[in-house]
């Protein structure tokens, strides 16, 4: 089941978030930065021990002082810039790394739409497909898209209502 959520991921209250991360790991602006003020500096402490990773994959660290229990940071950008083969195989690897983990829910930000500056419509379809390719029983059975502001919420409402 995928649902949207508009607000700051931040405050999700379930067993992961996924932060838009860069391939080093390194927590500094946008969603990154969000998590590194609000979840405290172990999660970079975290980052900096499984770092660099390479962009499309994923890497899994505590959430700190965040109200969800974990953070998959998944390298949509990094040594090369958001593509929607990074968008799709950083998702992927998200979804992978979290059922391998037995976490079943799962909220993600649209990935490398911030600083990286990826079209924001055409990341949703990418990461929906993703994520309906990589669902499977026993898996991460409730992901939430969050859009930060109402019309981000909205386009990811359009998007999973025509995209079978």
């Amino acid at each position: 089941m995928i649902r949207v959520a508009q607000g700051a991921i931040t405050g999700y209250a379930g067993s992961a978030i996924v932060n838009a991360a860069n391939n080093r790991l390194i927590l500094g602006a946008g969603v990154a930065g969000a998590i590194a003020r609000q979840g405290g500096p172990g999660i970079q402490d975290e980052c900096s021990q499984h770092g660099p990773i390479k962009v499309g994959e994923a890497a899994l660290t505590g959430a700190g002082d965040l109200p969800c229990r974990f953070v998959i940071h998944a390298a949509a950008m990094g040594d090369e810039p958001a593509s929607e083969r990074s968008i799709r195989a950083a998702t992927r690897s998200s979804m992978l790394l979290a059922a391998g983990h037995g976490i079943r829910d799962v909220a993600f930000p649209i990935l490398g739409t911030g600083v990286a500056g990826f079209p924001f419509r055409r990341a949703v379809e990418l990461m929906v497909e993703a994520i309906r390719e990589t669902s499977a029983p026993g898996g991460v059975d409730d992901v939430v898209l969050y859009g930060f502001t109402s019309s981000a919420a909205e386009t990811i409402r359009e998007v999973l209502a025509r995209t079978p």
